[in-house]
């Protein structure tokens, strides 16, 4: 256990991610729900009750609950620093979350780092966007990972992985592949499937959270603000349902900001190509004068030869036009045939 005083820090960056939600369940009863405009908890663990209620704390980045009383928090402070506390977690673990350069400089971004736990805590895999580590992980799960590597380089990267009761899973990808083993959460299975056949059906799941010591337990959303759950334990309804609410609610505003932002984009798309196309104009040629006054002069003596010869002809005369055009102006003379 690590007090407060000694938890690693780091100044809070232009970067950070701005808040997830986290639906987690402890092995006690326990959970930890959030949104960017709610938060919902009961039954934790003393050390992250204190820490939650600390005058210090600004914004929780994210919390995993796990066996008994372990779990992780990782936070900002109201000076900017970000600090990661921890109970009871696998020293692998542990020794991920706190690994630092040869200055002394903390490894991990703090904000981002995710991490799932199975039963008892004994499996996990985590991350920090950037690096990743996992241990006894289901086999089925292990060689999905394992196939989306190639020469230490991720040919499509994991975006959610959840580890439930027993040894079932669910892995989405950054590409939108899903693999799964969700024999004891059926309801979560049936969507899961469902979602697969629906186009961008997968891309459109946001986030789940498997309970894993309870079985059928599960919280599901959607990009579009949908909440779904099945078998909470009764004193953690309220919860859920609180939370629908904020949920949807905050993909709505975030859906009208998106669509702000695009008819932004569009107004400037707009104002460059009317800009592009004055400069356009404005470089062309000019036309000289000189050249105007020849092409004047060339329209009058085309449209006044037709009056010349029309008028000769009625006196039995047959006129004869002659002239030239330079750069002077436009001379000629007549003569009679």
């Amino acid at each position: 256990m690590f007090s407060l005083p000694l938890m690693p820090m780091r100044r809070k960056s232009d970067s950070a991610r701005t808040v997830d939600t986290t639906f987690t369940f402890g092995q006690r009863g326990c959970h930890f729900f959030q949104c960017a405009s709610r938060r919902d908890y009961s039954r934790l663990p003393a050390k992250l009750t204190t820490l939650l209620t600390s005058a210090q704390l600004q914004k929780v980045h994210h919390v995993t609950l796990g066996y008994e009383q372990s779990f992780l928090l990782t936070w900002r402070d109201s000076r900017g620093y970000d600090h990661i506390d921890f109970q009871d977690l696998p020293d692998e673990l542990t020794t991920f979350l706190l690994a630092t350069s040869p200055q002394g400089t903390l490894l991990r971004s703090i904000p981002n780092i995710r991490l799932t736990l199975g039963p008892y805590s004994t499996s996990f895999y985590v991350t920090d966007a950037a690096s990743y580590l996992w241990m006894n992980l289901p086999p089925l799960l292990l060689t999905a990972l394992q196939d989306r590597i190639r020469n230490g380089t991720w040919l499509d990267k994991p975006r959610l992985v959840c580890l439930g009761a027993d040894a079932n899973f669910l892995l989405l990808t950054e590409k939108h592949a899903a693999v799964w083993d969700l024999s004891n959460y059926a309801v979560l299975g049936r969507m899961i499937e469902y979602s697969r056949t629906q186009e961008r059906g997968i891309e459109e799941v946001k986030n789940v959270a498997m309970h894993a010591y309870r079985y059928q337990c599960f919280v599901a959303e959607s990009w579009v603000g949908v909440l779904l759950y099945d078998c909470v334990p009764p004193h953690e309804v309220a919860g859920v349902e609180a939370m629908r609410a904020a949920v949807l609610r905050e993909a709505q505003e975030r859906s009208r900001s998106d669509e702000e932002a695009r008819r932004k984009k569009d107004v400037r798309v707009k104002e460059e190509e009317s800009r592009r196309r004055r400069e356009e104009m404005q470089r062309r040629p000019e036309v000289r004068p000189e050249s105007r006054q020849q092409s004047s002069g060339s329209r009058d003596w085309g449209e006044r030869r037709q009056e010349f010869i029309a008028r000769s002809k009625g006196k039995g005369l047959k006129l004869s036009l002659s002239f030239k055009i330079s750069g002077r102006g436009v001379s000629g003379g007549f003569g009679l045939l």
